[in-house]
């Protein structure tokens, strides 16, 4: 944990409203859900799935990895972060333009809001991008993890710049190819090029670290760079082209970047000298496991078999769920636990150290409500993928409430995290 105190990290006030608001999203979004299941088992097309699919994407999960890498990037690239009023700017640009997208999406208007939302959007990523690669450019380091994590930032770009693509598509179409297909190159640059590849880049760091874990070997890490971005170029270029062969190839490619990234995680966890995990940690491990099983179905959908095309709309469902909220959000939420304490404990005790009792970073919040907000949320997801499955509507319902509840107790824990005062 001392790897977070670098010297070089900023300040705690840039950092933590970037987990608050995003755990008001995700909140929000949960609400959204539990009032309207059945957004689940109709098409991509929702209205409220477009909504809560943005507000989680750019509400939640990137809002948190904004504010994660604002402290970890000094950490990984050994500098201090080039600018802090950068790291606000983006945070409000992407914090409104996020509202006004998911008040487009719920409405379907592609008006002027939309156009004010995409503008408040690309200056988010822009912004922040430059704050990533000119930092990146006083650094000395090129380890594997830099490469990973500015690589993604690049697929941040293009993913952001394809979705305001397809909104101007909507409102005024002029692009010939399937909408559907150009969907489909959109989340996928936004699940692969950005996310994966960027948690495998920050988690190929911090879970060695949390783990007490050393030497293990980052080989792997070059391997699924190399196998993520190829896999992904030419999955885009077969959705793109409508050519299913190049899909298919490609999506094995990814799966394989997936597999020396897992492996990596593996040695890893082999060498750990800490035996015992806490929530945080255990929330992590298991959002792996929605990772391998989000993986083979990718290669099931990728391999377009007969006999599974009537079942297609519901495994396209359940691949996204299980990447979106099984891998990504479980993982955030699981490392928000790890980090967010360290941050918030470092910035009200450092100058009380050896001056009277103070407390340890897990005690800024309720393991109990942590250990409880992490059954709930896996079995709500489990139940809300068999309902998309099956088209059980009960089964997403039940979920749904469950979902809600949990993420819930994350939003409690984490408003006792964030907002903790001294006691002396």
């Amino acid at each position: 944990m001392q790897g977070l105190a670098s010297q070089n990290a900023p300040s705690p006030k840039v950092v933590i409203p970037h987990f608050v608001t995003g755990g008001a999203f995700l909140f929000a979004v949960s609400l959204i859900l539990a009032m309207n299941p059945d957004s689940l088992l109709g098409h991509y097309f929702d209205v409220k799935l477009l909504a809560m699919t943005h507000l989680t994407v750019l509400g939640f999960i990137t809002m948190i990895i904004f504010g994660a890498l604002t402290q970890l990037i000094p950490v990984i690239f050994e500098v201090k972060l080039f600018s802090e009023k950068l790291a606000f700017v983006s945070y409000f640009c992407l914090t409104s333009g996020t509202v006004l997208l998911a008040f487009v999406f719920w409405n379907y208007t592609f008006d002027a809001t939309f156009w004010v939302a995409s503008a408040l959007i690309l200056s988010a990523v822009s912004v922040f991008g430059v704050n990533i690669f000119l930092t990146a450019s006083r650094s000395k380091s090129k380890n594997i993890e830099r490469k990973l994590i500015l690589t993604s930032v690049l697929w941040l770009g293009f993913t952001v710049s394809v979705g305001v693509i397809l909104g101007f598509n909507l409102a005024s179409p002029f692009l010939q190819q399937n909408h559907i297909e150009l969907l489909k190159l959109h989340a996928h640059a936004g699940l692969a090029g950005w996310f994966l590849q960027l948690i495998t880049g920050v988690s190929s760091h911090l879970l060695p670290m949390f783990m007490l874990s050393e030497n293990a070997d980052k080989k792997k890490l070059a391997f699924s760079y190399w196998c993520y971005n190829f896999g992904l170029s030419g999955l885009i270029f077969g959705f793109f082209g409508a050519n299913s062969i190049l899909v298919t190839v490609s999506g094995i490619v990814l799966f394989c970047g997936t597999g020396f990234y897992l492996a990596f995680l593996l040695e890893a966890f082999r060498k750990r000298i800490k035996i015992f995990f806490d929530t945080g940690m255990k929330q992590s491990a298991f959002s792996f496991v929605f990772l391998i099983l989000a993986a083979l179905l990718g290669i099931l959908l990728a391999l377009r078999l007969g006999f599974l095309e009537s079942f297609s709309l519901q495994m396209t469902f359940s691949y996204g769920l299980m990447i979106l909220f099984g891998f990504v959000s479980s993982l955030v939420i699981g490392q928000t636990y790890k980090t967010l304490p360290f941050i918030v404990w470092l910035s009200v005790y450092r100058a009380k150290i050896g001056k009277g009792k103070i407390p340890v970073p897990k005690e800024l919040y309720s393991e109990k409500l942590a250990q409880v907000q992490f059954w709930v949320f896996e079995t709500g997801l489990v139940a809300v993928i068999f309902g998309t499955c099956f088209w059980n509507e009960p089964a997403v319902q039940c979920g749904s409430l469950l979902f809600a509840f949990s993420v819930f107790c994350y939003l409690i824990n984490l408003f006792k995290i964030a907002f903790h005062k001294a006691s002396f």
